[in-house]
C-alpha cells in the first residue's frame, strides 16, 4: 500500500479514536447527575466528542470517513492517489480539521461555562469545591487525525500523482 494511502487510513483511525474520547475533563463529573437534577445550568454528564456533535455533523463525519477509506483502498493501492482523489482527500481533510478546531473552541466555551457553574454551586455551598473544567485530550487526537488525512492528500497532490 502506498505511503499516502496508509497515512490517510491512519488519520481516519486516529480521528475516530479522538471522537470517542471525553470532550471535557473535570474532577466534578460524578456530581453532574445530581446537580443537573437541581439546576438546568449543569449537564447530566460529560459526553464524548462524538456525542457532542449535532446529528447532521455525525452523518457528515461518517460520510467523509467512508469516502476517505474508499478512496484509500481503491485499486491500485500500491500507487499514489490520482490527482483528483488526492484533491478530494486533501479538501475533506481540511474541512474535517476546520470543524475539529471549531468544536475545540466551542468546547473551551462550554468548559468555561461549566466551571463558572461549579463556582456558583461552591459559593452556595452545594458542592465541596469549585472544580476546574478543561478540554479533553481527545480534541488533540482528533485534530492530529484530520491533519494526517490532509497531509496524505497534499502529499499525493503535490508529489508523484498520476
Amino acid at each position: 500500500m502506498h505511503f499516502s494511502r496508509l497515512m490517510a487510513l491512519a488519520g481516519v483511525v486516529v480521528g475516530i479514536i479522538g471522537l470517542f474520547m471525553k470532550s471535557l475533563v473535570t474532577d466534578g463529573e460524578e456530581l453532574l447527575p445530581n446537580l443537573a437534577a437541581a439546576s438546568p445550568d449543569f449537564p447530566d454528564g460529560i459526553p464524548t466528542i462524538w456525542g457532542g456533535l449535532d446529528l447532521w455533523a455525525q452523518w457528515m463525519v461518517v460520510i467523509v470517513i467512508i469516502v476517505v477509506v474508499g478512496l484509500s483502498v481503491r485499486p491500485v493501492v500500491s500507487a499514489v492517489f490520482s490527482r483528483v482523489d488526492a484533491m478530494i482527500v486533501g479538501v475533506l481533510g481540511v474541512a474535517l480539521t476546520a470543524y475539529a478546531v471549531y468544536k475545540w473552541v466551542d468546547a473551551g466555551d462550554k468548559a468555561d461555562t461549566l466551571q463558572g457553574a461549579f463556582g456558583q454551586a461552591n459559593a452556595a455551598e452545594l458542592i465541596p469545591a469549585a472544580f476546574e473544567v478543561t478540554r479533553g485530550v481527545g480534541f488533540l487526537v482528533l485534530i492530529v487525525g484530520t491533519v494526517l488525512v490532509t497531509a496524505a492528500g497534499a502529499l499525493s497532490f503535490f508529489g508523484d500523482s498520476e
